[in-house]
């Protein structure tokens, strides 16, 4: 008795779009829940899922239990978007699904593995593709019907027992569609899994591949649901007999959708109550009574047969199929994978940085050897803080666009989010600190300042940009798209960038606004490096500097604000990627 219903808004009351439906899947069968746009298949696909995440009426069932918190590790969801990285190999993202929802016995070799996984491959047809490129509309890899078949392989991987497929056929060719739809009958009747599909309207070819039909109308009434070979006798039955030379899914669907001139809603729908439900309702009351093996006695018996290749942990009460430790280092070098491949990546962002360095120097180039150069180097190392702030705005596209995939990995309960947080984070923070270093090395060259206050000038702006680094990927946490990331930061840059403690100083700015002054990471940076550089070199043009902008050294208050920036920041950004931009279905 699943059912699912929209709030209503106003004087508009709540929109059915589920009726109350029941029904009974056997291991090894291959499931269509067909019938017209809006029916409510996608939304009774979610639901015996487990992936609605709306409340709804009913309950669903594994073995004759109800569903656990294990549940996610014996089943396997596939979107109707194929969501994956492009710069991933299909066999290394096979391998990743593999290794993160199943301990592997101490005595599986690698080769072991890949030997595992390419009978996998095999499975499915991919084979021969194994070394390709997942790709996207940029990057050149396999085709759409293989990157569909390439999430059935990554849920075969990780021993899932139920897959979940939304419209896998969707965007293919009448070929493609055929053959996917052709290997997931392989998958289902080799390894005794159960795919439950989503799909619109299959030609004959495709839907004759079918065990089992679940049809509905609108709004989400069940007309049908029983084995698909048995569906033209029902339909005899019910008075209208399938015409010669027509195909039967075509036929059964002018009939139950409503509004077309052969529409037959309210007859099949009385017919299915009088002579098909009460047979559904009969088999579901059985089964319900037939209590077979948990979630939890399916992973043990999944464990007892691989101890016989060697030694493993014991299974894990809890929704990931491995510890902590393991998710972070898989994740973290998936993440180094995908840096090194990334043609607009590491390479790139070095060659910026150098670029960016011999414009910046080729301004300021011999600096340091001017006469009366005070005022003068003073706006050089302003306009490096600058730079530096503002280097570390290319990374938001990035993380906004890695974050999906992650949001849609993290709900596949893959790894945990604090994996991803972590490496993505880290590995981001190390580039970028490279290229800073890079950019301020070269600069400095061209300036021909003392090299006594390089170790100076380097540290201050070093922290300054991982201060705002913080702010950059907060923002992108919290941002629903980069344009919204633009709106969220200009107000915070504003801030930043404009009480800077050089062109709003502690002399100009009114006292109203000091505040603002004090609370800029950008003015602390500023004034501690630029008085550490006096200090170091004890010149007395900066001295006359300092006092005509009003610099004051407090060290302590400065690195507090500096610390206290990237902390709220960085922890801004790590509520904003745990609470915010689920999948929600």
């Amino acid at each position: 008795d699943v059912s699912f219903e929209l709030p209503g808004s106003g004087l508009k009351g709540r929109s059915l779009i589920l009726a109350p439906c029941s029904g009974h899947f056997e291991p090894g069968t291959l499931v269509a829940l067909m019938g017209p746009s809006g029916c409510g298949k996608t939304t009774l696909l979610d639901i015996l899922a487990a992936k609605k995440t709306s409340p709804y009426s009913g309950s669903v069932h594994l073995n004759g239990r109800e569903r656990d918190n294990l549940f996610p590790r014996i089943t396997s969801y596939v979107p109707q978007d194929d969501i994956m990285f492009p710069t991933v190999t299909v066999k290394e993202q096979v391998l990743f699904h593999t290794v993160l929802k199943t301990e592997v016995p101490r005595g599986v070799t690698r080769e072991m593995i890949d030997n595992a996984t390419r009978l996998r491959l095999k499975a499915v047809g991919l084979e021969e593709v194994q070394d390709y490129l997942i790709g996207s509309d940029v990057v050149r890899g396999i085709s759409g019907g293989q990157r569909r078949r390439v999430s059935l392989a990554c849920g075969l991987a990780t021993g899932a027992q139920i897959f979940f497929c939304d419209e896998p056929t969707s965007g293919l060719s009448a070929t493609d569609a055929e053959q996917c739809v052709r290997y997931m009958r392989v998958l289902c009747k080799k390894y005794g899994v159960s795919i439950i599909v989503a799909i619109h309207q299959p030609r004959q070819e495709v839907a004759v591949l079918f065990d089992h039909l679940l049809l509905l109308t609108n709004p989400g009434d069940v007309v049908y649901n029983g084995p698909m070979r048995e569906a033209k006798r029902y339909w005899s039955d019910a008075g209208f007999p399938v015409p010669e030379l027509i195909s039967p899914t075509d036929y059964f669907l002018d009939l139950v959708t409503p509004g077309t001139l052969d529409s037959q809603v309210s007859h099949f729908l009385e017919f299915y109550r009088v002579h098909g439900k009460a047979t559904v309702d009969k088999l579901v009351d059985e089964q319900l009574h037939n209590q077979r093996m948990t979630a939890l006695q399916l992973l043990e018996e999944r464990r007892a047969r691989l101890l016989t290749v060697g030694d493993m942990p014991p299974v894990r009460n809890s929704i990931y199929g491995v510890r902590f430790r393991k998710q972070l280092q898989k994740v973290f070098c998936r993440q180094v994978r995908l840096l090194l491949r990334d043609q607009q990546g590491v390479l790139t962002e070095i060659l910026v940085a150098i670029a960016q360095a011999l414009v910046v120097g080729a301004a300021y180039i011999g600096i340091g050897k001017g006469q009366d150069a005070g005022y003068h180097q003073v706006g050089f190392y302003f306009m490096l803080v600058m730079t530096c702030a503002l280097s570390g705005i290319k990374v938001m596209p990035k993380a906004i666009a890695e974050r999906t995939v992650m949001k849609l990995e993290v709900s596949e309960v893959l790894y945990s989010d604090w994996a991803y947080i972590i490496a993505f984070t880290s590995l981001n923070l190390l580039l970028s600190l490279l290229c800073n270093a890079i950019f301020v090395t070269l600069v400095f060259l061209l300036s021909e300042l003392e090299w006594t206050v390089y170790p100076i000038v380097l540290l201050w702006n070093s922290i300054i940009y991982i201060a705002m680094d913080s702010v950059y990927l907060m923002v992108a946490a919290a941002a629903k798209d980069s344009s919204m990331a633009q709106i969220l930061l200009a107000p915070i840059l504003t801030m930043a960038m404009l009480f800077n403690g050089f062109t709003v100083s502690r002399k100009s700015v009114p006292d109203f606004m000091a505040w603002a002054l004090e609370l800029s990471p950008v003015s602390h940076a500023m004034e501690e490096m630029v008085l550490a550089i006096q200090q170091r070199i004890d010149s007395m043009e900066l001295k006359v500097v300092e006092t005509l902008f009003g610099f004051e050294s407090h060290l302590d208050r400065s690195l507090g604000v500096l610390l206290g920036w990237f902390l709220v920041f960085r922890i801004a950004q790590i509520v904003c990627l745990k609470s915010l931009h689920h999948i929600k279905r």
